[in-house]
Parts: C-alpha cells; structure tokens; sequence
C-alpha cells in the first residue's frame, strides 16, 4: 500500500486542485472513525462531511445492502425502475409530507432540479427565486445563482431572477415578492452559513406568506436531513410543510445519493422530458439509501439525535471557555460561535486526530454520526474542549 505521502504526492499530480492542499489520504473508516494512509486514527464528528451520513463510516447493514445489489444489478437507465428506488422513495415520502421523488447524486442537482420544479410550477413569467443571506445551495450555474457571496466571485453573470433578502426576516421575504416569484428556496437551519437557527414564528409566517402568495416554499435540507437535527426533517421543527424538499449526504449512507421531494400537489410537475438524471436513482445507491432510512427507524436515530445532541451542545456550553461565544443548532448539527479563525482549531484538532469543520470565519461545526458509542463520543467532545480551551 502507498504511503500517505505518496498519495499525496500523485493527487497533486493527477487532481484539479479546487479544494486546495489535500491534507490526509483517508483509507479506512469504521462508525465514527477514520484512518489514513500512514495508520493514523482520527475521531470523525464530522461524519465525513456528512457523506458518510448518520450511520457512520460502513455500517454493516449498508454494506450488506449495497454488496447483495451490486451482485444483482447496478445500472440499467431511466425507462425502467427498480424496488430499491420505489423502496428509498417510499421511507422518505411517509416520513415526510407525502409526494413523489426526482432522484440525483448530489444536493448541488436536487437543488437544480427544486429550481426548475418551482419555476415550472409558477407558469410563465414567473421565475425570481428568493433565498436568503449566508445561505449554501450548491456550486452549479443554477444553484450557485441562488447561493450569494464569494462563490459566485469569477463565474458571473450569474442565472438572472436571484433575490437575496436577510434570514429571520419576514418583513424583508414579503417585500421581495413581486408578479415574477416563483418561490423561495430556504435552508431550514443553515449549514455553511454557521449554523443559524431561524425563529418558529418566521418559518411559520414564510409558510403562510407563500401560500397566500401562491408561490412554492422550498426546503434544502441536504445538510439537516434525515434525522440529523432530532427531527426526520428539520422543516418538522417548525410544524410547517414545505411544497419541496431537497436531500443527499446522508441520505445516501455513504453512497451518492441526491433527491428532490415533492408535495402532492406539485409531484407531476417535472413530466416526461423536463428534467433528468442518466444514473439517478440507481438500484446500488438507492439500496444503501433504503437501507439507511430503515437503520434510522430500527434504531431511534431521530430520538437519539435530539437527546444526545442537547447534551453535548450543553457540555460545550457549561465548559465556560473563554474563546466561545454562543453554541447553537438542533441534535446533532451544532455550531460553535468562536472569537479566534475557526480554521485554526480546525487544522489543530486534526492533528490531534479529531476531524470537525468551519463554517464562515468563526464558527466551528460538530455533526458526528448518529451512531457514535458514547465513550467515543465523551472523548472527541472532550479533545474539542480542551482545543478551544487552548
């Protein structure tokens, strides 16, 4: 086996740069742990940046799933279906809102689809799509129009119709609306934005103002679903409805798998020929997704989410550190407001063999799988202690 080096060596020779300096070559991961190259441990809570999703890192009942499907068959294009699919669609509508499912690979398509969905749905004429500041919806053309700041800087102009507006900010949603939207796009908690937890009167007003409005609500819950935040679906904090969903991460269990969710009432808007996805939905990848959905149902992941995930935002926050300034977020997708780079104590916690994430300049992300055992939970919450203790 190649050195941890060595693969580092041949990914700069052999791999486009457009995440920076590799600084690991992972080649196991078991639950909530990884290991690189050069036998090095690391404690994952972080969930593989939430591709290895709430079941942790080759979860024996996903692998299995996947093994027995790939033996069968892998691939076989979109005039025909297979159980997996129906089976992966099924768990996710009755545990959502009801509706019907587009299959992708990534939460970056599932948001370009939402974006096509909603604008069809809204008829001609009709095509702004509101979101909101620090918000994340992907790197596309379509849904980096719609994600504003600096990941748009070089690509411009970007798809005309982005309306950006402040988040928690009712008044400003209703002021942007005019005859030209079609919608509104909208992170239940946001992600990459630091973890920001919106008000339950605003996500219930944004609820009632799309309706009276007649435009379409949509949640990008790629980061927040299933069962992260200790709801199946972060919009169900709220006791709202959204008329789309958009999921991947961990929906997938470790394997590609994007979605886009919608309501009954919309479920045929994408007909034949307006959208679609050579491999989406494919029998091995929507096997491990089935499989995961049942893994979060047999195990009471959504409870152990919200309990387990309180108590360590709580343990964070009776630490007392001097360099925190707020913990906040819902189960296990915290944000931890610092007042130093929060890519310092990023770097520093790898090294010390603990992976977690930044979020903006100043928030640093704890979103470890579901299944974590408590005594490797214990410990990682303790490094990230004594880190920002440091």
């Amino acid at each position: 086996m190649a050195t941890q080096q060595e693969i580092l060596n041949a990914t700069n020779e052999y791999i486009i740069p457009n995440y920076g300096q590799r600084m690991r070559a992972m080649v196991r991961g078991e639950g909530a742990r990884l290991w690189d190259a050069d036998g090095n441990e690391y404690i994952d809570l972080f969930a593989g940046f939430g591709g290895a999703g709430v079941c942790g890192h080759c979860h024996p009942v996903i692998v299995e799933a996947v093994r027995k499907q790939a033996g069968l068959l892998m691939a076989h294009g979109n005039f025909f279906t297979n159980e997996p699919q129906v089976e992966l669609a099924r768990r996710i509508t009755e545990q959502a809102f009801g509706g019907k499912v587009f299959y992708c690979h990534s939460g970056t398509e599932a948001n370009e689809a939402a974006l096509k969905l909603m604008r069809l749905a809204a008829g001609p004429g009709r095509y702004k799509i509101i979101t909101f500041e620090n918000c994340f919806h992907g790197r596309s053309m379509g849904a980096l129009s719609l994600t504003p700041g600096k990941y748009q800087t070089g690509f411009e102009p970007m798809l005309p119709g982005s309306v950006v507006v402040p988040y928690n900010n009712l008044a400003a949603v209703a002021d942007a609306i005019d005859d030209e939207t079609a919608g509104v796009l909208i992170e239940p908690i946001q992600g990459e934005g630091g973890i920001n937890v919106p008000s339950k009167d605003f996500m219930q007003g944004l609820r009632k103002l799309c309706t009276d409005k007649n435009i379409l609500l949509a949640c990008d819950e790629v980061w927040t679903g299933p069962a992260r935040t200790g709801k199946w679906f972060a919009h169900q904090h709220f006791d709202i409805q959204p008329d789309v969903m958009t999921l991947a991460k961990a929906i997938g269990g470790g394997m590609p798998v994007g979605a886009c969710v919608a309501a009954p009432k919309y479920a045929d808007v994408l007909g034949p020929g307006t959208h679609g996805c050579t491999m989406g939905g494919m029998p091995v990848c929507a096997a491990a997704g089935a499989a995961t959905m049942k893994l979060i149902a047999d195990e009471n992941l959504v409870e152990r989410a919200a309990q387990r995930g309180e108590k360590v935002a709580q343990a964070i926050r009776d630490a007392n550190i001097s360099c925190v300034k707020e913990v906040r977020g819902a189960g296990f997708f915290i944000g931890i407001q610092v007042d130093k780079p929060a890519r310092d104590v990023f770097v520093a916690a790898l090294d010390a063999g603990l992976f977690i994430c930044p979020a903006r300049e100043h928030v640093v992300r704890l979103a470890p799988p579901l299944t974590i055992a408590d005594d490797l939970l214990e410990k990682g919450v303790g490094m990230v202690i004594d880190l920002l203790r440091r």
